[in-house]
């Protein structure tokens, strides 16, 4: 029996800790500050500056109230989990007990070892677990570094950009993007998740999520991309006439990949393939990019 109560203890103490979610506040509107320093200075980018700052905080505050409530719910459930499997530890136990103390020769014995193959079987079961949790858990703690690593006042031009500007043009091969080769093999790779369901945090062939897909599909072609979808605006910027397998579609929220034949592939509910478009339920565009090699 001092297996089980050693086994018992020790999945306890596997239990993690709760977590509370974190809910933070929404940020004031800093709409009024766009007309406020045109009032101040003529032409003073200003007030456009601040409420790109605050929107990009704002997208900020809103991946980590996600982030927290995703890992909250998955805490919690190893939390049942591990509770339920002390409870069904603890019955079977119970019930080899009468036959521990059986007067029948080798009933003891048998008992004795069936005891430690069940404290072995649940504890096996309970660690398992927890590995499974730490599998769900580090993608999010890689988000929550990435969210804090961000300086928003480091990327902020220095001077208005020009919106007549052209968009950079970058030949397959050149040293500003990922070689045709790279893209058409991250594109393989991608068609080859069709019908993957979607995993909110998801980074492997098990469910995926938008900027999951693309990063694991660019990782087999031997490219690291960011691990957030607005993140992924990497390389050089694209013309919609430019477009070649590999290259990417990305929004503030979401990204997709261009697989050929006007057509995008992406981490719906499953992944799948859609029309070529630059509209995604209200998410700012950040244009199509071809990730750097």
């Amino acid at each position: 029996m001092r297996e089980i109560v050693q086994a018992v203890q020790h999945i306890v103490d596997l239990a993690p800790a709760e977590v509370s979610p974190v809910h933070l506040p929404p940020l004031p509107d800093f709409g009024a500050a766009v007309p406020l320093a045109e009032m101040i200075a003529h032409g003073s980018p200003g007030g456009t500056t601040l409420v790109e700052v605050a929107g990009h905080l704002s997208g900020d505050r809103d991946l980590v109230s996600r982030i927290s409530d995703h890992a909250a719910a998955h805490v919690e459930a190893t939390r049942a989990e591990l509770t339920h499997l002390t409870q069904g530890l603890l019955q079977q136990a119970v019930g080899v007990l009468p036959r521990f103390f059986s007067p029948v020769p080798g009933a003891q014995l048998g008992a004795l070892l069936e005891l430690q193959h069940l404290a072995a079987t649940f504890l096996g079961e309970a660690t398992g677990r927890i590995t499974d949790l730490d599998a769900v858990l580090d993608p999010l703690a890689d988000d929550l570094d990435r969210v804090t690593a961000t300086h928003h006042a480091a990327a902020l031009p220095t001077a208005p950009a020009d919106p007549e500007a052209p968009v950079p043009v970058v030949e397959a091969g050149t040293d500003g993007g990922v070689d045709k080769q790279a893209g058409e093999a991250a594109v393989a790779a991608a068609m080859s998740a069709l019908g993957t369901p979607y995993v909110w945090g998801g980074t492997t062939p098990a469910g995926f999520d938008c900027s999951g897909l693309t990063q694991w599909a660019y990782r087999q072609a031997g490219v690291e991309l960011p691990r957030l979808a607005q993140e992924q605006n990497v390389g050089v910027q694209v013309s919609a006439d430019q477009l070649q397998p590999g290259d990417l579609a990305v929004w503030d929220g979401h990204v997709a990949m261009y697989a050929g034949d006007g057509q995008l592939i992406e981490a719906g509910d499953p992944v799948s393939l859609n029309p070529v478009r630059t509209t995604n339920m209200g998410m700012a565009f950040k244009g199509f990019w071809r990730p750097t090699g």
